[in-house]
């Protein structure tokens, strides 16, 4: 028979114990608490949690209620509902904290709008917002809590046009993000649009062989930064040449090095970079002339170790122009089985004999340039391209600023101004990310979503926080970041 265990409490304390409850005797008086069970993976066992106080129990009352809870449960339950507003605080907050440095300058630079710019670029980020979108994103924001108030759509696009005709403030405001003896890079995309008016939209040749109107968004990018400094756009037909010369020269800058595509090499083009004076990295086709597979497959060649892997290099002389050839033995074993994997799966197009003609260039680039380096410095310097990739795909992707509707070249220029501050803030989430190596578990457009996700609500006056979810809460620890 089991042994009965005696309460040391009386029976009319114990009356009011309920299941999920505990009493307490603190100080001659007893409480009644709500109490749970964890599971500790340490000690791989079950422990008690204690929770809130529930009450006091005494003989001639009973079980009363806690004041406190009682309070905080009035002022639940007497809400008035046209106080209650629900807010946006997680990306907001972010914003005012790690874009401190941005929004200074904004005003430094932009003294009446820049308020509006801060609110279009949290638009453009987050929500991809349309213009006439703006005013129901920024009402639901804390962006524009304390500010001078919500502005209209109207508001939005005066703001826009007054943005654009300031191209001057635009330069200055690019400029005091240069570093002294920074590394840059220079690059140039397309982007589409659907304007008949504009000078800038223009048909125009681009890599994807689209032939609709366009302009050219030149960019200059910060190898020290980590992103983008310096833009300027150009008419969709400008050559890249001339694109690339008039954008150094409006910068003020003179250590830029022009990274092309494999699009771009011709002796045309090589001869006219070089007259204007620029720097330049330009990958060559593996079917171009210039190629000498027999000088880079050298088994015998230097080498360097670049992401943790070692490269062959070889540098000669071809019509005049300084060529440098890489082999990455890792990235040919890679492409030799992705091409036998292709005989395989689609032998229509991909042949025993085509494998044997083109197994010289696997794994291979060459290059010409006019930069003075060293290979390694040529390779690691075209390496870095990528970022600027990263960074086009941030503005068109991201920021869904692939295509414009824009029918006024000043709107169209404070467009790409509020674009561009959006930029900024995803190079800021962006280098969070990488330098937490959290990049393969989250993109900037996850963070930004999980940062959404944080509201605020204002009850009767008073903004209270609402709870974060777990996964939030975890990839704000892993980040090492808190938001107030």
């Amino acid at each position: 028979m089991a042994k009965q265990t005696t309460s040391p409490h009386p029976e009319w304390a114990t009356a009011h114990r309920k299941p999920g409850t505990e009493l307490r005797f603190i100080n001659g008086k007893y409480y009644l608490y709500s109490v749970s069970s964890k599971y500790d993976s340490e000690t791989k066992r079950t422990k008690k949690v204690t929770g809130k106080i529930l009450g006091s129990v005494t003989k001639e009352a009973g079980f009363t209620g806690s004041d406190k809870r009682r309070i905080q449960a009035e002022k639940v339950f007497s809400v008035d509902r046209s106080t209650v507003f629900v807010r946006e605080l997680g990306f907001s907050s972010f914003v005012g904290q790690y874009g401190k440095e941005i929004t200074a300058k904004l005003k430094q630079f932009y003294p009446q709008d820049a308020e509006l710019i801060v609110y279009m670029a949290y638009c453009r980020i987050v929500h991809q917002s349309p213009i006439k979108d703006m005013p129901f994103h920024t009402a639901k924001s804390m962006l524009s809590e304390g500010g001078t108030g919500n502005p209209t759509d109207k508001a939005f696009s005066a703001a826009l046009r007054s943005i654009g005709k300031q191209r001057g403030a635009a330069t200055n405001y690019l400029k005091s993000f240069f570093r002294p003896g920074d590394h840059v890079l220079v690059d140039l995309t397309n982007v589409f649009s659907n304007s008949e008016k504009m000078y800038y939209a223009k048909k125009g040749y681009n890599s994807e062989m689209v032939f609709e109107k366009q302009f050219n968004l030149m960019y200059i990018y910060s190898a020290k930064l980590q992103q983008p400094v310096f833009y300027r756009l150009f008419p969709g037909n400008l050559t890249d040449v001339k694109g690339f010369r008039l954008c150094l020269k409006e910068s003020g800058l003179s250590d830029a090095v022009v990274i092309a595509d494999k699009g771009f090499h011709s002796k045309a083009n090589v001869e006219a970079v070089g007259a204007a004076g620029l720097k330049y990295i330009i990958p060559l086709k593996r079917d171009n002339g210039l190629v000498d597979y027999q000088k880079i497959n050298d088994p015998d060649a230097l080498y360097f170790k670049f992401d943790d892997r070692y490269v062959r290099y070889t540098c000669y002389e071809a019509e005049g122009q300084k060529i440098y050839g890489f082999r990455d033995d890792k990235l040919r074993v890679q492409e030799e089985k992705d091409y036998l994997d292709r005989i395989v799966s689609i032998p229509e197009k991909y042949t025993t004999k085509g494998f044997g003609e083109r197994r010289k260039a696997f794994g291979t680039i060459a290059m010409v340039s006019n930069t003075g380096y060293g290979a390694e410095q040529v390779y690691c310097t075209y390496k870095s391209r990528g970022a600027i990739e990263t960074m086009f795909d941030g503005m068109k992707t991201i920021l869904a600023a692939d295509k414009t509707y824009m029918q006024n070249e000043d709107a169209l220029q404070g467009w790409m101004f509020v674009n561009h501050v959006a930029l900024q803030w995803h190079y800021i989430i962006y280098n969070i990310l990488k330098d937490k190596d959290q990049l393969k578990k989250y993109s900037v457009n996850d963070f930004i979503k999980h940062l959404y996700e944080i509201k605020q609500v204002r009850i009767n006056g008073e903004w209270i926080p609402e709870p974060q979810i777990k996964a939030t809460e975890k990839m704000l620890k892993k980040l090492n970041i808190s938001l107030t």
